[in-house]
């Protein structure tokens, strides 16, 4: 009985993973062809970058301010407390 259910789980998985080999997924050995973005202009591909880069960095950073926005308080400013 138990010989049955592993020859069967062992036929499904070959059939299963036949289909994902046959070759529909096939991309030219060319450079940068598999990235969703152009690397042939060098100062374009450094400026998107780090303007994407950037604004990741920067989202933490925004999204603090705007909860002490929401609340009032003020920016931190250097030296002694208001009276």
């Amino acid at each position: 009985m138990y010989s049955s259910v592993f020859a069967r789980s062992a036929v499904r998985s070959r059939a299963v993973t036949r289909p994902m080999r046959s070759g529909y997924y096939h991309w030219e050995n060319e450079d940068g062809s598999h990235l969703p973005f152009s690397t042939k202009n060098k100062p374009a591909l450094a400026i998107g970058m780090t303007a994407f880069l950037a604004w990741g960095f920067s989202i933490p950073f925004l999204g603090a301010w705007w909860q002490l926005h929401k609340v009032g308080k003020p920016v931190y400013r250097p030296g002694p407390p208001p009276e």
